[in-house]
């Protein structure tokens, strides 16, 4: 998926398992559909940050968004604690954020 080393050099987190990708086809794998929360939540902010800088229209934009609720590439929602994580990081992200 993202990640290939079980903790995060800097923050020092273990992988999650937050979305289908671990079971993909039918076949269980134990080394597909994990990152780190960290690193979901950058690769969601990177993307949202360049369909600003881009001016995406809404729906492009919207796709993007999505990134912070749905992984993907199996194009499941987050659950459990990776979907509550990422939407506190995504609040984190955008709070001092001025209002438009």
């Amino acid at each position: 998926y993202i990640c290939t080393q079980a903790l995060h050099w800097k923050t020092k987190e273990g992988l999650v398992r937050g979305c289908a990708c671990g079971d993909r086809d039918g076949v269980s794998s134990p080394e597909l559909g994990v990152a780190h929360v960290s690193c979901l939540a950058r690769q969601a902010k990177i993307l949202c940050d360049e369909g600003e800088e881009t001016d995406l229209d809404g729906e492009a934009f919207d796709k993007r968004w999505m990134r912070w609720e749905e992984c993907g590439l199996c194009e499941q929602r987050y659950h459990g604690f990776v979907w509550c994580a990422l939407g506190w990081a995504c609040w984190k992200t955008y709070l001092g954020r001025p209002e438009t």
